[in-house]
């Protein structure tokens, strides 16, 4: 019978543990000093290298892998009498002192409080030759007592080259040539797991042969491809139900369950949510250029606004999918609210539907070839000089949210730190097509009067307006109704350390 690629390629010893260079330091120097502790609490993700730790450990101290290591599954042995059996075995051994034997307990934090009592003394007073290695990944449920007593060392997700530089050492080794792709969607998908990693490179290469695919790779995993992405986001675009719906049945066809489509949707939707909001972040640097691709184009055709809807349904339907008995009614309703923003109850999608009426925005993709329009200056006479807006792509005023930090940041320069602190203070909120109301805190007044004597800061805010969003906008200055602002007392704060009464 074949062996598993992952039991294969377990590290039997310390220079082999991919990505725990602390762990692997920390035990080799007490190795070599002959200064190991009775105990040690390993803690971290799944697939990680805690258990190949421990092993290492008994190998470096020449212990009979039969004889001398008793490994014990905390989940399926967690309660009393298990660990009075446990209790028995070591003061046994004491008996019959030697060299050193290891117990292993793995997922540790399932015993049971009664059972984590019981190892108390034993494990605060071993014999001197017994060493325990508890294993979990689940830090936080581990007793107190037993952490006390314990050496902690936290074990962390392997990075994603680790991961495919690995895959790729195996690959050579057993003749596996898949895709550079598919092998780095692979370390994406493990998210940090080592072994995980292994078996999908594995799983992957068994199914497909080397012709596989990243939209394979997504069927393996029970996730949408992306194809089926780019009918759904086309499908946001022209509220096309018909689509989405065959793309749905086609996925329960291939044996997707409502469950892995609403994760998939989730994933992607989210991937999303980075994208316009934290377009460096290390998460979307690892997916791939097809996929990268497809998130930019709906970016430009999904506006903050919607996908924050979009957001709401995914939270409410990943509620409610688990408890229903009605998966795939809930999962086709879902997918049509998000098509459908009129079959929506919910207050977003109400708001939504009201914005398309009154015309503040569209569904509609913008030219990439479209010119921004010259900005029209009120004031006819002494016209000021027209900045060349050629390059700049008009955004859509319901992405305002996502450049307003943008804009904060670049005119932290171009403001004195008492005035640039009057705009942090404030909320600013789309009102219609070109107006923007910037809220004051209703017990602020004097933050309303500043900015509204201030012409230098709200010109500085629409031409910053302009140069990031190729947008004419008008600002308003309101007090708030509502208690909006959790920080209020900022600008009062502000005007006591820069001791100002009003703006000169």
């Amino acid at each position: 019978m074949k062996k598993a690629l992952y039991r294969k390629y377990r590290p039997t010893k310390l220079s082999e543990l991919v990505g725990q260079e602390e762990a692997v330091s920390l035990i080799k120097n007490q190795i070599e000093k002959d200064n190991l502790g009775h105990a040690y609490l390993f803690s971290g993700p799944r697939g990680v290298g805690k258990t190949s730790l421990a092993r290492i450990i008994a190998t470096q101290l020449g212990c009979d892998p039969i004889f001398d290591v008793s490994e014990i599954d905390a989940a399926s042995h967690n309660k009393v009498e298990d660990i009075r059996e446990m209790n028995e075995s070591v003061n046994f051994i004491a008996s019959s002192p030697g060299k050193k034997r290891l117990f292993i307990l793995d997922e540790v934090h399932m015993l049971s409080n009664a059972a984590s009592n019981a190892f108390l003394k034993t494990l605060e007073e071993p014999p001197e030759h017994i060493i325990f290695i508890l294993a979990t990944t689940e830090p936080e449920r581990v007793l107190e007592t037993i952490k006390s007593r314990t050496t902690q060392i936290a074990f962390k997700k392997i990075s994603e080259d680790e991961i495919i530089k690995t895959l790729k050492k195996i690959g050579k080794k057993e003749g596996i040539n898949l895709d550079s792709e598919v092998v780095k969607m692979i370390a994406n998908f493990s998210d940090g797991s080592l072994r995980d990693s292994i078996n999908l490179y594995e799983q992957t290469e068994n199914t497909f042969g080397s012709k596989a695919s990243v939209d394979d790779l997504f069927s393996l995993l029970g996730k949408l491809s992306s194809k089926e992405f780019e009918i759904i986001i086309n499908s946001v675009e022209t509220q096309d139900t018909a689509s989405v719906l065959s793309v749905i049945r086609d996925a329960y066809s291939k044996g997707l369950q409502p469950t892995d489509i609403v994760d998939s949707v989730s994933e992607f939707f989210r991937n999303l949510f980075y994208l316009k909001y934290l377009p460096d972040d290390n998460k979307l640097s690892s997916l791939t250029p097809e996929l990268r691709k497809l998130l930019e184009q709906a970016d430009k055709k999904i506006s903050a606004k919607q996908l924050v809807r979009i957001l709401d349904l995914i939270d409410e339907i990943s509620t409610v999918i688990l408890t229903t008995s009605s998966m795939h009614l809930k999962l086709e309703l879902f997918m049509m609210k998000i098509i459908k923003p009129e079959l929506g109850s919910d207050v977003k999608s109400i708001g939504y539907r009201v914005d398309l009426l009154e015309g503040k925005f569209t569904n509609s993709p913008i030219d990439d070839n479209q010119e921004i329009e010259t900005v029209k200056e009120e004031k006819v006479e002494n016209p000021k000089p027209k900045k060349n807006k050629k390059n700049i792509k008009k955004a859509s005023i319901e992405n305002f949210d996502v450049y307003w930090p943008k804009i904060l940041e670049e005119l932290r320069d171009k403001l004195s730190p008492r005035k640039f602190s009057y705009l942090t203070a404030v909320i600013p909120e789309v009102s219609d097509e070109e107006v923007i109301t910037l809220f004051v805190d209703k017990d602020n007044e004097f933050l309303l009067k500043q900015l509204e004597k201030s012409e230098e800061i709200i010109d500085l805010v629409i031409s910053e307006v302009a140069k990031q969003m190729g947008l004419e906008v008008k600002f308003k200055i309101l007090l708030s109704e509502d208690s909006k602002i959790n920080e209020s007392k900022g600008v009062d704060a502000a005007q006591e350390v820069f001791d100002v009464e009003d703006i000169n």
